[in-house]
């Protein structure tokens, strides 16, 4: 949480450092640094969320193979899969 929170002050304040230097607010060598800024906020807000992707997919609980069948089943019978695909699925399933 606390690289999200840099992440976004440092977009915030590139950003607005980029937009004051277009009103003359602030001197065009700021506004350069902002770009940097922002551009480093923007890329560790980036690597950070796929990082808690990535940690999310580890921690998802793996299915029983009892429980994948009923899944393929459902989907067999909502008509997302043919009979074929459910059975080559059950028995990959059962296989494994």
């Amino acid at each position: 949480m606390r690289l999200q929170q840099i992440s976004w002050t440092l977009y915030l304040v590139g950003s607005l450092l980029v937009f004051g230097s277009w009103v003359n607010l602030v001197p065009t060598a700021l506004g350069w640094l902002g770009w940097l800024a922002a551009l480093a906020g923007w890329a560790i807000g980036t690597s950070s969320s796929r990082q808690n992707r990535q940690m999310a997919a580890r921690q998802a609980p793996a299915l029983s193979k009892p429980d994948e069948i009923a899944k393929l089943e459902m989907l067999r019978k909502e008509g997302v899969i043919s009979d074929e695909d459910f059975a080559e699925g059950k028995a990959r399933i059962l296989r494994s």
